[in-house]
Order: structure tokens, then sequence, then C-alpha cells
């Protein structure tokens, strides 16, 4: 995979000096424009500050425990920013960072502190944008719908891409980015290690032709291939795998007042390492779409669908179902009501945990409610509820949880 990519880099430099120049790529008007909504401006420096302050409340089931569940006061809280150096007019680095402090009233050893920093290289010029990108977190969470602990784990990753303007309004990019996953070591449900599970590398290389239908709104065909190697020789033998994928849909700006969000439903064949399989094959998708139809009323629909991996017995994934949906109401300039609601479906491909002829299943369904005071031009406090529930085929794994407390978002 590694000479192809690098082959399509040097025919599409042979492109670069072929084209004429043009109008500045969609990318680098949003970069232009995200720099200079950045409020704070130090030196050459352009900041955007954040202060993250989210689950702050009362959950009624820390663990998601089924047959003990655990009740405790939570919050997790700290400052997060974005800084802009423009090294030259066309030369721009940009780094993210947030460390957060999870706080639990009295689970002492659920507490801790969560890493996030991600740093960018972009290059824009009159019909191409480079960019080199890495990111780095340490963070203890609930990472998917199966794994009802919160285990630490560290991401590291490194990618790249090329968006070329092929002609007008159409552009073309390729690109690629390898991360690595490590869990800590710890046992989970029937003696599970997610560690030996569920450590691995993930390398993807992807190509994507847009199409601008304005500055805000373009739409894409993308095509993408996955590679997936474990570190553990017990769940490499079943978990090693890749997949090949192609998606269509379109990207909204995230800048936009009316519209923000992107469309992407595609069809993916993925194969694991061992011959018997099992393999899927598909539809998959990934869209949250905001929209504001009025000035009191907003609307938004969800859905994602796709492949998981998994430590349940000797399943090598899961597959995801989560649609929702979505509305705002604002009867004040300063009040906002929201409610959500989501109903999802976790499959599994092969028996395991609930008899000799059982394949686990699992639905959910989420509700959610939430009312957000106006304390800054787009940044609100909100208090918020939320009853979660899940119903398997499984004994033991039905579970049901509730949240009250209060959050701080920056979409008004």
């Amino acid at each position: 995979m590694a000479p192809l990519f690098i082959g399509v880099l040097v025919v599409f430099s042979f492109v670069l000096f072929a084209l004429p120049a043009r109008a500045e790529t969609w990318k680098g008007l949003e970069l232009r424009r995200q720099m200079t909504q950045a409020p704070w401006h130090v030196g050459p420096f352009r900041i955007q500050p954040r202060l993250v302050i989210s689950n702050a409340g009362v959950d009624s089931n820390i663990y998601y425990s089924p047959a003990d569940p655990v009740r405790d006061y939570t919050v997790t809280a700290g400052p997060a920013a974005t800084v802009y150096l423009p090294i030259h007019r066309k030369f721009v680095l940009s780094a993210s960072g947030s460390p957060q402090y999870v706080w639990y009233s009295k689970t002492v050893r659920e507490r801790a502190w969560n890493y996030y920093l991600s740093g960018t290289a972009q290059l824009s010029l009159k019909n191409v944008f480079l960019s080199v990108d890495g990111v780095h977190s340490d963070a203890r969470e609930r990472w998917n719908t199966e794994i009802d602990i919160r285990p630490r784990r560290k991401e590291n990753g490194i990618g790249g891409s090329v968006l070329v303007n092929l002609a007008h309004r159409t552009s073309f990019s390729v690109g690629g980015r390898t991360v690595k996953y490590d869990y800590e070591s710890v046992v989970y449900g029937s003696g599970f290690n997610v560690q030996e599970r569920l450590n691995r590398r993930e390398t993807y290389a992807d190509l994507a032709i847009y199409r601008l239908s304005s500055s805000q709104r373009r739409f894409f065909l993308a095509f993408e291939y996955g590679a997936y190697s474990f570190d553990f020789a017990s769940q490499a033998a079943i978990g090693d795998s890749r997949s090949g994928a192609a998606y269509a849909g379109m990207e909204f700006s995230p800048l936009g007042r009316r519209v923000r969000g992107r469309v992407r439903v595609g069809y993916k064949q993925f194969d694991v390492r061992t011959a018997s399989g099992p393999d899927y094959r598909g539809i998959v998708g990934d869209s949250q779409l905001s929209i504001r139809l009025a000035k009191p009323l907003a609307v938004r629909g969800s859905y994602v669908r796709d492949v998981r991996f998994s430590l349940w017995y000797n399943n090598p994934y899961y597959v995801e179902s989560r649609p929702g949906a979505g509305v705002s109401f604002y009867p004040l300039r300063f009040l906002r009501l929201d409610y959500d609601y989501s109903l999802g479906r976790n499959r599994y491909p092969v028996v395991g945990g609930g008899g000799p002829d059982t394949k686990r299943l699992d639905d959910f369904t989420i509700h959610s409610a939430g009312v957000y005071f106006r304390v800054a031009k787009t940044a609100a406090l909100g208090f918020v509820a939320s009853w979660w529930a899940r119903d398997s085929n499984i004994d033991r794994e039905d579970d049901k949880r509730t949240f009250f407390g209060v959050n701080l978002t920056y979409e008004f």
C-alpha cells in the first residue's frame, strides 16, 4: 500500500505543475475563516480558547451494571484551545489541546486526567492544499457501546493529504493515515483482557472527488482502503483484517449558519484474516446534519453504521447501527430547549456467551432533553437529563441508566 500511495502522490505532483492557477481551494478558505474567527491575537498567534464542562451531575449507573448499579456524582472539566501560527501567508501551523480531569465523588479509582492533543501543518496554494497532521491522546473513557467500563487508552496517529483543484468547482484529494491504539491491561466480563483483545494498528489510504455547489456545500464520492493488525497473536488470528469501502454524500461547512454537518453513506467489504470468516458486506454510514428551519426552530438527524472490533468471545467484530433525531426550539433569544432520541443495535456474527445457537444482539434506546441558557455569543450552559437502556438477548446484559446534570456547549 505504501508504494501505491507514494506513486499517487508523484503523479499528482506533476498534475500540480500542469494545472493553471485558480481560486483558492475550499479547505484553504475554511482555514482562513477559522483563523479570522479566533478571538485572541497574541503576536503572530491566533487563539480559539475553550472551557470544557461536561457530564457534571449525578449518574445512576456509572459502570452500566445490571446486577449492582453504582450511583455517583461526577464532572469532567478542563481548559481547551486551538492555536494558529501563520509562518507565511500560505503556510499555517495549528495545534489543539485539552487536559481534562474526570472527577467522581465516591468512586475514587475512577478519577483520572485525560489528555488530548493534535497538530497540523497546512500549506494553502492557489490550486492545491497540503496538510500533515498528528494526534495523541491518553484517556480513560467508555470507548464504545460494548465495553461498560472505562479502560485507559493511548492513541498515536499520523497522516497527510493533498487536495487539488482539477477544474471549476471540482477537486480531488488523496491521503493516508496510520493510528496505533494501546489499552491498559484490565479484565472485563467473562475473563476478556481488554489489552490483549483490542491493542492494534489501523492504516488507511483514501481518495475522494468533490464537486462544490456553493462556498459552503459540496458533494463528494470517496473510496477507502483499511488494514488492521493486532498486537497479540491470540487476537491476530481472528482479528487481523482489511476493508474496502465506497461512500457518497454531501458536506456542509462547519461555519454555516443554516445547515451544518455531513451526509455520508456507502458500502463496505470487510474481510477477516481467517478463511472461514465471518466477513461483512453491507451498508455503512456516518452522518450528522443540523438544519435551522426558522429563527426559533432547528432540527437534526444522524445515522451511524459500521464495523466495530469486539472482545466478546470469538467475535472479531460487531456491526453497530444507530439512527437518531432531535429538535431545538428557541422561545427567547437567550433560551434553547432540546430533545434527542436515538435507537441503536449491535449485532454479533459469531455464537458466544448465550448458548450453543445464540448470537448476541443488543438494542439501545436513548432519550435526552436539555434547557440551555446563553452565557456568551455562541456559548450556553445547559441543564440536561438522559435515559439510556439496553435490551440484550444475553442473560445479565440488560441495563438502564439515568443522568441529570449540566454542561457547557459552544453551539447555540
